[in-house]
């Protein structure tokens, strides 16, 4: 429709369906043809060529050679080819969509056929470590408010802190919480170090959170509280790195208060560095440890870790393989270290101590971290 010197725009999708309109330039193009202005034609190609390109897909001029005005053609029997390309596509999307619930069916049947299923439970096993790396991504990628992460297996590769760190600022900037206990070793590690610096240092929006503790404690990784993955205690034989994906919500939720725990009793750590120079090995002054302070050898803070556990000193002389006679000399020697006389006052000075944050987990003999976590 001519108005003022010029066309309507015209909102009319393509044959794609995406909506866009015939630009202006190209209603000025076919009105300038409609009247053989060769001038207006030449100027408007000139400055706006995808102009003719769009009067050309659309069949409202004949494709002839530069530099000639255009034929313009009949703008009813155009859109009506337009209209139906578009009804065309339209109708190839509706089926599409039609076949979706049937096609996911087809998916899901072949996909869970070859899944190891608890009988009557919510589990999946995880056989190989390409496997549980790929569910991983899927499950964190999908994370909508939190991900829990308990990585025991020390100090990280670099390939794996590559692929975690796209990962895992995606996640945070979706707003979700991201929390994870590390072994304390990996305070000795560069490169997982400047890994967890850079996470809980983000800025503007949200950053990561970080723990570490000594010793062992169990590996999972939680989702939302609704998914998660631990590692396989009960296929016999299984690989190494073979997990379970749980979705079970009595399990779930009985996993992250377990979490919450661990959590609970590990240190907070935002990348720091630690100097590490070594082991107390048999006797005090011989190899400083990797904490300033530490006074006991590696046996004597087994004794303590039992101790502190609640455990009688007959059961921890068994544990230990010696006599309880043996077992009360050295207990003996421990109170004798710290000054105190009762029980008590022993397990409340080790647990004040830095001798109670030394890691022996780590290999006695052997940089820190030399085991190193092989899940992203």
């Amino acid at each position: 429709m001519w108005c003022d010197g010029g066309f309507k725009a015209l909102a009319i999708a393509d044959a794609h369906g995406n909506g866009r309109e015939l630009s202006p330039n190209a209603l000025r193009l076919y009105g300038a043809c409609a009247i053989r202005n060769a001038e207006q034609v030449k100027l408007l190609t000139t400055q706006h060529p995808e102009a003719r390109a769009e009067l050309v897909e659309w069949g409202l001029i004949t494709p002839d050679a530069a530099g000639v005005v255009p034929a313009v053609r009949d703008p009813k029997g155009a859109l009506q080819r337009r209209f139906d390309d578009v009804l065309e596509a339209a109708e190839k999307q509706v089926a599409l969509l039609r076949a979706l619930p049937e096609l996911s069916a087809q998916l899901t049947q072949a996909y869970d056929a070859v899944q190891l299923r608890i009988p009557g439970g919510a589990s999946v096993y995880l056989d190989d470590q390409a496997v549980v790396n790929a569910r991983l991504q899927d499950v964190v990628g999908g994370a909508r408010r939190e991900i829990l992460a308990a990585q025991p297996g020390g100090p990280r590769d670099q390939a794996l802190l590559d692929v975690a760190a796209p990962r895992d600022a995606a996640a945070l900037d979706r707003g979700v919480v991201l929390r994870t206990v590390y072994r304390d070793t990996v305070r000795d590690h560069g490169p997982t170090a400047a890994f967890a610096q850079t996470m809980s240092t983000r800025g503007p929006g949200r950053s990561a959170q970080y723990r570490t503790m000594p010793g062992k404690f169990e590996r999972m990784i939680i989702v939302d509280r609704e998914t998660a993955v631990v590692p396989d205690y009960l296929v016999e034989g299984s690989p190494p790195h073979a997990a379970w994906l749980i979705t079970d919500p009595a399990a779930v939720v009985m996993l992250a208060r377990a979490f919450e725990e661990t959590w609970r009793r590990a240190r907070p750590w935002m990348g720091q560095l630690r100097k590490r120079r070594g082991d107390m090995r048999e006797s005090i002054g011989v190899a400083g440890s990797g904490l300033d302070g530490v006074r006991t050898t590696r046996r004597q803070r087994e004794i303590m870790r039992n101790l502190c556990e609640g455990a009688q000193q007959a059961t921890v002389a068994r544990r230990l393989g010696v006599s309880e006679r043996k077992l009360a000399e050295e207990v003996a020697d421990l109170k004798a270290l710290w000054g105190v006389s009762t029980m008590n006052s022993l397990i409340f000075q080790y647990a004040q101590s830095p001798d109670c944050r030394v890691d022996d987990s780590a290999p006695a003999d052997g940089p820190a971290g030399a085991e190193y976590e092989k899940t992203a």
